[in-house]
């Protein structure tokens, strides 16, 4: 989130409690200059989260911490598909690697014990490769994970 949102977020909340004159102190710890830095976008203030908590408490609106919110909530969903994505890129490795080694081991046209051990433990990979995926799916947000 950048200052331009952060500022933006402080007048809307200000305004939706009626103004600076109705938001400084007693209902905040804040004087009304420290209000009107919260709403100016050159001054590199930021309003501290008990502030937004009292004046959305004043208001009845989370218009700040909702927006917070929402944006932590598609910033989860985001790394949620992109772990679901590397997750099958494991899988398809995975796969690749048991495909090409069961090739090369069936040249001869006869598999040796050794061959056989070194195809289980790329099928056991594979395996943990999917089982990875299905975890990483369980996990992700419904929504925006599309097929």
């Amino acid at each position: 989130m950048n200052a331009r949102q952060h500022t933006l977020l402080a007048r809307l909340l200000i305004d939706a409690c009626g103004g600076v004159d109705a938001c400084c102190k007693p209902v905040t710890r804040v004087e009304r200059s420290q209000l009107y830095a919260y709403r100016d976008y050159a001054s590199g203030s930021f309003m501290p989260a008990d502030v937004i908590e009292a004046l959305e408490r004043k208001c009845g609106n989370p218009v700040y911490s909702q927006f917070l919110f929402d944006a932590g909530q598609e910033a989860c969903r985001e790394q949620a598909v992109a772990c679901v994505g590397v997750s099958a890129d494991q899988v398809h490795i995975a796969s690749f690697k048991l495909w090409e080694r069961a090739k090369e081991a069936l040249e001869d046209g006869e598999l040796s014990e050794n061959e056989k051990r070194e195809l289980a433990a790329g099928l056991l990979r594979l395996e943990e490769a999917a089982r990875q995926m299905a975890a990483s799916l369980d996990a992700s947000p419904d929504e925006g994970v599309s097929s």
